[in-house]
Order: structure tokens, then C-alpha cells, then sequence
């Protein structure tokens, strides 16, 4: 129902005087509303590097009718000759197939691209190739007889900023984590404030400060400072190892 001011002569106030709703009006809107919610959201676009073109187009087939996920093939070269992620790249899935080369080219895509997450699939199955992968930075690992499904999951994962492991993996990096600090601490050890919490839980969702903050509907700034605390309580130097040492706790 919409309301106007009806203005009145002599001393007496503005009178409120409703009026019927405009039915045309109400259809427009509901119209944009409607065709607002038909627009298909983006899809997430993985950069598959280092795969045999029989086995990338394998991959590429397995997400064909899939609006979620579009597999883009290499494209692009490094100046140092190895492929590199296309330009519109949202996660870069690595191969480790074709011999030696896996660990430079990680450590080329995080000081070229460090904002994109990386994901290695591989043939191994070991523990310590799970851990190579992810000490050299890359946000999780997949073996080759992975499923559609099992892709998908961890490339969401990588995309919010979690780790694609087993907890096995978590513990053990956290271990590593804790025996070569001074200062961290495990984190049955720390007690949090309710609002410590809730910040800890989002960063462990991946959730950037401008995104805490709108949830928690504080300042950005005001995250900012959870995150001090937490880090300076956790006794860690930044998010990663926070995050981690919250994972290995975290029930699933």
C-alpha cells in the first residue's frame, strides 16, 4: 500500500491519506524479481596445466553438462616455456604425469598468481605426496581415479580458501606446525569469546574481512582486529596457520 502527503489549508497538519496498491506497479517488480532470479550464476572456470590431451579431455568431458564447473584446457605458456592459467582462471588443477617440473611450476603460479588457489592430481597416493603438495602451497590434492563429484567438491573448497585433505594430513601438518614453533599452541588449549568464534568459523569458510563483516554486521576494521587476536591467542603469524591449526579440530 503506498502513502502520500495531502496538504491541508489553514493551521490543521498534513493529513496521511492512503492509497489502493498499483497493481501494474506490483507485476513490474515481481517481473524483475523473477527474471533476476533466472540468471544462471558464473560458472567456477578450472585451468587444467601438465595433462596428456587424452586425459585432460577426459576431465573436460566428465563436466560437459555441468554449469558449475567449466574445465578450461592450457592455453596460455610461462615465459620459462611450462604451461601457465588461463587469464579468467578462478582455480588451476595441476597433473603431475609428465615427470619432474610439478614443484617449480607451483612455485612459479604462486609468485605470478598468488591470489589463485592450485590443486594437484596425481598418480600417488602417499601420504608424503599429499604433504609435498600442500607445503609448497597448493590448496589440495587429488588422486587420478577421482570421481566428478570428489573434483567438484575440492575445487569449491579451494575457491572459499579451505584445504582439500584428510584429516590424517591436517593433523600432520598441524603437527609440523606446532613442533617447529615456539609459540603456537594447540587450540584445545585456547579459549574464545563468543565473537572470536564466529570470526574463526568464517575465516575457516574461506570468508574474506569484508565478507565477516557484513555477516556479523561490524566494521571491517573490527575484523581485522579479531584477527590479531586470534592470531596473537593461536600464537601463529598468519591465516593459513590459523586455519589450519582450527581444521585439524574442526568437526565434520
Amino acid at each position: 500500500m503506498r502513502t502520500v502527503v495531502k496538504t491541508v489549508s489553514g493551521s490543521e497538519p498534513p493529513r496521511l491519506r492512503a492509497l489502493p496498491p498499483d497493481p501494474a506497479g506490483s507485476s513490474r517488480a515481481k517481473q524483475e524479481v523473477d527474471a533476476t532470479s533466472r540468471i544462471p550464476a558464473a560458472p567456477i572456470r578450472v585451468s587444467v596445466l601438465r595433462f596428456d590431451p587424452l586425459r585432460a579431455s577426459g576431465l573436460q568431458s566428465l563436466f560437459e553438462d555441468n554449469a558449475a564447473i567449466e574445465i578450461v584446457l592450457e592455453s596460455g605458456t610461462h615465459p620459462s616455456g611450462s604451461g601457465w592459467p588461463a587469464a579468467n582462471a578462478d582455480v588451476v588443477l595441476v597433473g603431475a604425469h609428465l615427470g619432474a617440473g610439478t614443484n617449480k611450476l607451483i612455485a612459479s603460479i604462486r609468485a605470478g598468481r598468488p591470489e589463485l588457489p592450485i590443486l594437484v592430481m596425481s598418480p600417488a597416493a602417499g601420504d608424503n605426496a599429499i604433504l609435498s603438495v600442500l607445503k609448497l602451497g597448493a590448496k589440495g590434492f587429488l588422486h587420478e581415479s577421482a570421481s566428478a563429484a570428489q573434483v567438484e567438491e575440492a575445487v569449491r573448497a579451494a575457491v572459499h580458501g579451505s584445504i582439500w585433505a584428510p584429516r590424517r594430513i591436517l593433523s600432520e601438518l598441524v603437527g609440523r606446525l606446532l613442533s617447529a614453533s615456539d609459540t603456537a599452541r594447540p587450540i584445545a588449549e585456547v579459549k574464545f569469546t563468543v565473537r572470536e568464534q564466529q570470526v574463526l568459523n568464517l575465516l575457516l569458510d574461506g570468508r574474506p574481512n569484508r565478507e565477516i563483516a557484513q555477516i556479523l554486521k561490524i566494521e571491517e576494521r573490527t575484523v581485522k582486529s579479531y584477527v590479531t587476536r586470534l592470531l596473537r591467542k593461536m600464537g601463529v603469524k598468519n591465516r593459513t596457520a590459523l586455519s589450519m591449526l582450527a581444521a585439524s579440530s574442526r568437526p565434520r
